[in-house]
């Protein structure tokens, strides 16, 4: 699970910017399926292949470092067979004790309707939770939600607030999404130099679309306009991501008959398709 959703590609290279509400506008009072509950059911089990004692011991008290592991492993099938339900359930269970990776995994299952009935509304609250944390991808993937349209209507204000924000951890996709508005003038007023600066670090990360874009801004640009904004991008550096927003501590015994569990790394950046958060 990873960065996900795309922007509307119905935006043309000199549409004005649409009537969008404010970032901090108020979320609809949409109701929300999850449970309230914060520690397993008495009576849960765990298969022993999920891994040694100490994990499922203290995953069943409730210990949100164990439950996120379990629900990790169930998320990728980790010897045992993936299982998006009780995937769900276990990041549940870390997420409502302010696990950040696990804020973020539960809302891409939200998003995508994956082991839990499709709902973009806690989709993006549980996003914004853990972009409020600092953790770039959640970042990302909210700014889609808003511009997307996922509270009735698309939000570019807010996309733009968030996009800005995820790009400045230097997301890939942020960025570029990010020199996309600044071009066309879409939630943040048009700023040529600004959308070259954006196209250039993300494709200093080897996106190719944005290097093509890059260059056609270049091209409107004068030569004193384009020497600054390359500047900017060259001397620029990513804000650090908070180590507890990205990674999640615990030592975990392995699971049953496999190798050891990974550490927990943050996830690439890069969307797994070419237009996954394009706008052409």
């Amino acid at each position: 699970m990873d960065i996900t959703g795309s922007l509307p590609n119905g935006l043309s290279p000199n549409a004005s910017s649409p009537n969008a509400s404010s970032p901090n506008a108020a979320s609809p009072n949409a109701s929300s399926p999850r449970s309230t509950a914060t520690t397993p059911m008495a009576g849960d089990k765990l298969p022993a292949a999920i891994g040694g004692p100490a994990l499922r011991v203290a995953a069943l008290a409730g210990d949100p470092l164990a439950a996120y592991e379990v629900g990790v492993r169930f998320s990728e099938g980790r010897v045992v067979p993936a299982n998006n339900e009780e995937a769900a359930r276990w990041f549940e269970i870390a997420a409502k004790k302010a696990i950040v990776p696990a804020q973020f995994r539960l809302g891409t299952l939200y998003e995508k309707g994956l082991g839990v009935k499709r709902n973009l509304a806690a989709a993006r609250d549980l996003y914004r939770a853990a972009a409020d944390k600092g953790l770039g991808k959640a970042m990302h993937n909210l700014a889609v939600l808003y511009a997307d349209g996922a509270d009735g209507k698309p939000d570019y204000n807010a996309a733009a607030l968030w996009f800005r924000k995820a790009a400045d951890h230097g997301i890939t996709d942020s960025q570029y999404n990010l020199a996309i508005l600044y071009a066309r003038g879409v939630g943040v007023e048009q700023n040529l130099a600004e959308s070259y600066k954006w196209f250039f670090l993300a494709a200093k990360e080897g996106d190719q679309d944005a290097a093509q874009k890059r260059d056609e801004i270049a091209s409107r640009l004068d030569q004193q306009t384009l020497a600054a904004a390359r500047a900017a991008a060259e001397h620029w550096t990513a804000v650090p991501q908070p180590a507890d927003a990205i990674t999640v501590k615990g030592t975990w015994d392995a699971p049953a008959n496999g190798p050891p569990a990974a550490k927990p790394k943050p996830r690439s950046a890069k969307a797994p398709t070419p237009d996954a958060t394009r706008v052409n």
